[in-house]
């Protein structure tokens, strides 16, 4: 990563580091969502992997929203994200799951690499961070 030069090997598709705080318990939540496309015309697979460094309340109903840019500093409410992801997680540290779409992995147009991810239970953002190469 530094100069071009990592340690760290290239597992391909794209990783989102989501790094979040909860605003009532003070509990520290920390994802690593991997997204790849394995096949053509196969929607995205997607990996979540959790780490709850303090109590934090089971997630249940989630959503993971792609928003249309890669600011962390600003929400704009007005402007649609360009992906909105339903799902469930009860208990699991880490789950697996194919996404109701294949999401371009690319830069640009429909592309996700670059633009903020917000992970969000009902009623608040849990995490959010920025959508990389991996």
């Amino acid at each position: 990563m530094c100069h071009g030069h990592s340690s760290r090997k290239s597992e391909g598709g794209a990783i989102a580091i989501l790094r979040g705080e909860g605003r009532q318990s003070g509990a520290l939540f920390n994802a690593k969502i991997t997204l790849k496309n394995f096949e053509e015309d196969v929607s995205t697979h997607a990996t979540f992997l959790f780490e709850r460094t303090n109590r934090i309340p089971s997630l249940g109903s989630c959503t993971l929203i792609i928003h249309q840019d890669g600011n962390l500093n600003y929400e704009d409410t007005t402007q649609e994200p360009l992906h909105y992801i339903p799902f469930n997680i009860y208990g699991e540290q880490a789950c697996e799951m194919s996404l109701p779409a294949r999401l371009d992995l690319g830069v640009g147009g429909q592309g996700v690499i670059g633009r903020k991810m917000s992970l969000m239970n009902s009623r608040q953002v849990i995490a959010e961070g920025i959508i990389g190469w991996n």
